[in-house]
């Protein structure tokens, strides 16, 4: 395959010319416009921080931990940053679904990282041990709402050597603040872009051996065919894939083979701000591949809704 607790109080609805014919909100009627939130601020980015959650409004325990990968100061649950903690690897695939809906496991905020400055929280993420991912394994439900977050700009995976190889380290962070001085108004919580929103080029990519192409416990994917990976050296959105369930985008995603995971290989940012998109609730880190493989490919599912409403699908919802 290539290529949301509701704080607003600091964010306004903002018009956007291009919301009312690409939007919909998962409360209304299929088709019925939502709204694109905006940050205060427009380019002034002591405005920007102030529009994000502060590091005051982190749960107790939280503490400094250090700078990581170049990508800041963080805060972390403990003395120390710990990586999250693997899913099993008794399951890969389409089958990961369905093992996560009849085990579920509720809302996990185990090894969540947030990025600070100036007192704001601009990043969320999560480390993986690299081994982990060498060796197969899955992770799901890596929250996104403990705080309460805007949509997120772009996503970077980083690798931080530790002493030794199987002490290796992936930061995947994703990033609340655009390098642009006039960031795009993006979506308020749970919120859904129309399938109609994505570029032609965008056609159903895989899961053909479900009714439709529908994945149970996921939804449909489509994405420009002409890359199934997303590669270091790719520019713009290059590889994005989107999820989608009864006309409405539920997902974002990037792919990653394992060989280049294994080989250590960093990627700078990765857009998520092509389209309009709503705050992410949740992310899973999901190994295609034969078990104990180490040529098979990790997706990274960025969901828009929790996890427990689209785990529980077994063919397409009639409405969202």
């Amino acid at each position: 395959m290539r290529r949301l607790h509701k704080s607003w109080a600091r964010v306004y609805v903002g018009a956007c010319v291009a919301a009312a014919a690409l939007v919909g909100c998962v409360a209304s009627e299929p088709g019925e416009p939502g709204a694109a939130v905006e940050q205060e601020g427009g380019g002034d980015r002591a405005a920007l921080l102030r529009s994000l959650p502060q590091v005051t409004e982190l749960p107790p325990g939280y503490h400094p931990v250090g700078p990581l990968a170049d990508r800041g100061m963080f805060y972390a649950d403990g003395e120390r940053p710990s990586a999250r903690l693997d899913d099993g690897d008794h399951y890969h695939g389409y089958d990961g679904p369905g093992v996560w809906a009849r085990e579920p496991k509720g809302l996990r905020t185990q090894g969540v990282l947030y990025g600070i400055e100036d007192s704001a929280v601009v990043s969320a993420g999560y480390l993986i041990r690299q081994a982990d991912l060498v060796a197969s394994k899955s992770f799901h439900g890596l929250t996104l709402r403990e705080l309460g977050f805007p949509a997120a700009r772009s996503l970077t995976v980083d690798l931080i050597k530790g002493e030794t190889a199987n002490s290796n380290q992936y930061l995947l962070l994703w990033h609340f603040l655009s390098g642009e001085s006039s960031p795009r108004p993006m979506l308020g919580v749970e919120e859904l872009p129309l399938l109609t929103s994505l570029p032609d080029e965008f056609v159903v990519y895989a899961c053909d051996q479900y009714p439709d192409a529908f994945c149970p416990g996921m939804g449909r994917h489509y994405t420009d065919p002409t890359s199934v990976a997303r590669f270091a050296e790719a520019v713009g959105n290059e590889g994005v894939i989107y999820g989608e369930a009864a006309g409405k985008l539920i997902f974002i995603e990037y792919v990653f083979t394992q060989e280049n995971l294994a080989a250590g290989i960093s990627w700078p940012a990765m857009p998520l701000d092509g389209l309009l998109i709503p705050p992410i609730d949740n992310a899973h880190v999901l190994h295609f591949g034969a078990p104990g493989s180490t040529s098979g490919v990790y997706t990274v599912h960025m969901y828009f809704l929790p996890e427990d409403i689209y785990l529980a699908w077994e063919t397409e919802p009639e409405t969202l």
